[in-house]
C-alpha cells in the first residue's frame, strides 16, 4: 500500500522526451515531496515508448507502464483511468506532459485534498522561445509567461469520488471535452469545485492541434468533427446530469499480447472503396462473424483515380459509384466509437493512403 499523500497521473502517447524530462524533474524540485508518479504511455510507438521509459526510470518517485497497444486509438481517458486504478493514494492530480509545476505546487494542492471536492488551476502559457529556454535549464523562478488561463485538465480529484463515477468516460477519443465532462459528472455528483487561483503550473509551448487535418486523410487517425461529437456527447451528459459512466471494467486496458491475436484472424476480407462494397461489409457482414477475429483491407481501387472513370462520372455516366479513403477511414472510425471502443483491435492507414487495415477480435474482454 502506498504511503504517499497524493498520486501525480501522466497520461502518454508517442510526444517528445525533452518536455517529459523537464517536467518530472520540476516535480523533483518540489519543496514536499508526498506524492508519486504513475505514468502511463497508452501505445506509443516503440521508437518513442524505450526512450520515454529510459526517462522515466530516472525519476525514483515514478513508475512507467505500457499499456494498450499501437493499433488502438488515442483514448485519454482509457489512459487516465489505468491510472486512477492503479493508484493507492488518497488523492489524484491529473497532469499532462506539458506542464512545469512550481516548486510549491504539492505543497499548496495539499492544504486543498479534501473528500467531496475538487481543485482546478490557473496555468501560464510559455512561448516557444521560453520553452526551450527552460528545457535547456529549468529555473521556474524566473519564467517569462505569454499569458495566463484555466485549465479544465489538469485537477486534484478524491480517488474515492472519482471512483464512485467509474472516472473519465471511456467513449471521447482523439481531443476534446473529456476534461469538462469529468468536471461535470463530479459536480452533479456532489464534490464541490474548490479551485486554485495561484499560477502554479506552465505549459510548454508546442504546436497547435491540426484541427483543419481532421478533414484530410493522413497516416495518423483523424475523425472528420470529432471535437463536435465529443462535445455532443458531453452536453448530453449535462442535459441528463449523468454521473456514472463506463462498464464495471473501466480503466482495465488491452496489452501487447492482446496486439498478437490480431496476428491470426480467423476471417480475412480484401475489398475496393467501391461505396456499396464497404457499406454492406461495416453495415452486415461484420455483424455475422460473433466471436471470430475479423481483418479486412480496403483498397483504394485504381479504377477510381482513372481518367476514364473521372470523365464517365463528370458525364454522369457512372453506374458503380466510390467514396474517398477518407470517407472509408471516418465510416470505420465512427464505428469504433459508437460500437467497438471497448474491443480489441487495430487499425493503421498505409503510408501512400490507398489502403486501410482494420482486425478486431469480436468478442470484447473489456466489458
Amino acid at each position: 500500500m502506498s504511503n504517499k499523500k497524493v498520486t501525480i497521473i501522466f497520461p502518454y502517447r508517442d510526444r517528445d522526451g525533452k518536455r517529459v524530462n523537464s517536467s518530472l524533474l520540476s516535480l523533483k524540485l518540489q519543496t514536499i515531496k508526498d506524492f508519486e508518479v504513475i505514468f502511463v504511455d497508452y501505445g506509443s510507438q516503440e521508437h518513442f515508448a524505450k526512450p520515454i521509459k529510459d526517462i522515466v526510470d530516472k525519476y525514483k518517485f515514478a513508475t512507467y507502464y505500457y499499456v494498450g497497444h499501437k493499433g488502438l486509438l488515442w483514448n485519454k481517458s482509457k489512459t487516465l483511468n489505468f491510472g486512477i486504478r492503479k493508484a493507492e493514494s488518497n488523492y489524484i492530480i491529473t497532469a499532462d506532459v506539458d506542464i512545469l509545476f512550481n516548486e510549491n505546487f504539492i505543497e499548496t494542492v495539499l492544504k486543498h485534498a479534501q473528500p467531496q471536492s475538487f481543485s482546478l488551476f490557473r496555468i501560464g502559457y510559455l512561448s516557444q522561445q521560453e520553452t526551450q529556454k527552460q528545457q535547456l535549464q529549468l529555473n521556474l523562478n524566473s519564467v517569462k509567461v505569454s499569458f495566463e488561463g484555466d485549465t479544465f485538465g489538469i485537477g486534484l480529484f478524491s480517488k474515492a469520488d472519482l471512483t464512485s463515477i467509474r472516472g473519465l468516460d471511456e467513449f471521447f477519443h482523439f481531443y476534446g471535452s473529456e476534461d469538462e465532462d469529468l468536471n461535470l459528472r463530479l459536480t452533479t455528483f456532489g464534490a464541490k469545485n474548490n479551485s486554485i487561483k495561484d499560477v502554479l503550473l506552465y505549459h510548454q509551448w508546442h504546436p497547435r492541434y491540426p484541427k483543419k487535418k481532421d478533414n484530410q486523410l493522413t497516416k495518423l487517425p483523424r475523425l472528420n468533427n470529432i471535437m463536435r461529437l465529443n462535445q455532443r456527447h458531453y452536453l448530453l451528459h449535462k442535459e441528463q446530469q449523468t454521473t456514472i459512466v463506463n462498464t464495471d471494467n473501466w480503466g482495465i486496458c488491452y496489452t501487447e499480447e492482446d496486439a498478437l491475436l490480431l496476428n491470426n484472424p480467423e476471417v480475412i476480407r480484401e475489398i475496393s472503396n467501391i461505396k456499396s462494397h464497404v457499406d454492406h461489409f461495416f453495415g452486415e457482414e461484420l455483424n455475422g462473424y460473433k466471436n471470430k477475429i475479423v481483418s479486412v483491407v480496403i483498397t483504394e481501387d485504381p479504377y477510381y483515380a482513372s481518367f476514364k472513370y473521372q470523365l464517365k462520372k463528370l458525364l454522369g455516366k457512372q453506374s458503380q459509384p466510390y467514396i474517398t479513403m477518407k470517407a472509408v477511414n471516418d465510416l470505420i472510425l465512427q464505428k469504433i466509437l459508437y460500437h467497438y471502443y471497448n474491443h480489441n483491435y487495430a487499425y493503421s492507414i498505409a503510408k501512400d493512403l490507398n489502403r486501410i487495415h482494420f482486425t478486431i477480435q469480436l468478442k470484447p474482454t473489456n466489458d
